[in-house]
């Protein structure tokens, strides 16, 4: 067909088949991912992406030895490979992860493929990494929105830093020569529309909070899934230091905790003594950030407390005083910011029981709860849109800057 014969067409059609098939096999990639665990192990996906960058960066030594290309050149690609490298053995307590590298890094070369047929400097290799912070930025999307599966902003990250490895390796390590030096005012625009898309649908994603959700729920009832998913896409909150246990992360300032505490005592620890034997998990589901966000973060600093109890229970020597130092600090956590509402509950634990607790843990030790780590505690959204909206601003002054000497060049010329 004589449509096959365009290469434009197939670059793109090759684009659109891989990222289509990246954005289905969310669908079905739990179910893989099991099935390896179960067979050969999970440490299969780590050891898959190490050959590949081996096979890959092998290959790539054979292919411009014959080019004779200089000794820089294989040092860049090396140093991409080790790159990769690093970061996989980084993700080896969940290597399934590191399959970002492959999926992102096959995007990234048809992506490059495609593209230069429109733009022929180095502002290529950055339109590409940011189109595919655009796309993975959708994966994830389309992952928050599946069952059984979570928006994370560090995998939007992999994906942008597979893309970007990559085409460091084709700028610095094979130098393809009909890329010039020389930048032109389209590839500037194409570059500026990259940025921009990109960089608004983070955006929009970090302004997506619980508070958000539940408005747009109540605004549009069909969307009420919404706030029926655990995993938020995005959450803002305070780090709480604490002379007592350091540190400790919050969706409310310290007073807030107070005062809700005291004000819905009553109410909250009902629910808490209703729901004693319901799934943990269950529980989260229903009093998530959205509709019961102190709650929530109370009944997850209960989970952590109860379980490092029984693991200190069962350890012994040093573990044993570690797990124990855990729950006495998430315990200590409890009592002074959700105290009102844990006496009334069936969760508070006897002084007998503390005093035990305290004898085998450190309790002078310093300690910072994990929980709600997740929290971006160091700006805010309007920080967030206010830096966006700079790049943006930037982004119209060069490109009218590049297009005014465009013109002036051409009534010159």
């Amino acid at each position: 067909m004589n449509f096959l014969k365009n290469r434009l067409v197939v670059a793109y059609a090759c684009v659109f088949g891989w990222t289509l098939f990246i954005y289905v096999s969310v669908l079905f990639v739990r179910d893989f991912q099991k099935l390896v665990y179960r067979t050969i192990g999970k440490a299969a996906f780590g050891y898959f992406v190490l050959s590949v960058l081996a096979v890959g960066l092998l290959w790539s030594i054979l292919h411009l030895r014959k080019k004779q290309v200089k000794a820089r050149n294989f040092v860049w690609l090396s140093g991409v490979t080790l790159a990769y490298g690093y970061f996989t053995l980084k993700l080896w307590r969940l290597p399934e992860e590191a399959m970002h590298f492959v999926e992102y890094g096959v995007l990234s070369y048809l992506l490059y493929v495609a593209l230069r047929h429109h733009v022929r400097d180095v502002t290529l290799y950055f339109s590409v990494a940011f189109i595919i912070l655009f796309l993975g930025t959708v994966d994830e999307i389309i992952q928050w929105l599946v069952p059984e599966r979570f928006w994370d902003f560090r995998d939007v990250w992999l994906n942008f830093l597979s893309g970007g490895l990559f085409q460091v390796a084709l700028w610095k390590g094979f130098q393809p020569k009909n890329i010039v030096e020389k930048v032109t005012a389209r590839s500037i625009q194409i570059l500026s529309v990259a940025i921009a898309a990109s960089l608004l649908l983070l955006g929009l994603c970090f302004s997506f909070t619980p508070p958000r959700i539940g408005w747009i729920t109540e605004k549009l009832p069909f969307l009420s899934l919404l706030k029926e998913n655990e995993n938020m896409m995005s959450e803002t909150g305070f780090k709480h230091m604490d002379p007592e246990f350091l540190a400790f992360y919050s969706r409310f300032r310290r007073e807030d905790l107070v005062r809700m505490d005291k004000e819905r005592q009553q109410e909250y620890a009902e629910v808490l003594n209703d729901t004693v034997d319901m799934k943990y998990s269950d529980f989260l589901k229903i009093y998530n950030p959205v509709a019961a966000p102190f709650l929530y973060e109370m009944r997850i600093h209960i989970f952590r407390r109860d379980r490092y109890e029984r693991k200190g229970r069962k350890a012994q020597g040093v573990k044993r005083k570690e797990h124990l130092t855990v729950a006495y600090k998430e315990n200590q956590i409890l009592e002074k910011y959700f105290g009102e509402t844990l006496r009334q509950s069936a969760y508070l634990w006897s002084e007998e029981k503390k005093e035990k607790i305290a004898k085998g843990s450190n309790t002078d030790g310093s300690y910072e709860s994990p929980v709600s780590k997740q929290l971006f505690t160091s700006f805010t959204g309007k920080e967030v849109w206010f830096a966006i909206g700079g790049v943006l601003v930037m982004l119209v002054i060069v490109n009218v800057f590049v297009s005014y000497r465009a013109h002036k060049g051409a009534e010159m010329g």
